[in-house]
């Protein structure tokens, strides 16, 4: 697993148990989301863009 899959998974775990979690307020809780899913996004864009790869490459088999 890479680190551009790790950190998705770590994203991902974290909103889905911050409301559960109850460490935090409805309105801290609005912009934990909204901070997570920026950081999220410009990861992403920086991945796709600045350096062209989303680690999904085919192997050709040979024969």
């Amino acid at each position: 697993m890479t680190t551009f899959h790790t950190i998705h998974v770590l994203a991902g775990a974290w909103l889905i148990l911050a409301p559960y979690l109850n460490i935090l307020d409805t309105r801290n809780l609005m912009m934990n989301s909204a901070i997570v899913g920026a950081v999220v996004l410009l990861y992403n864009v920086w991945y796709l863009f600045a350096r062209q790869n989303v680690d999904a490459t085919q192997q050709q088999q040979s024969r």
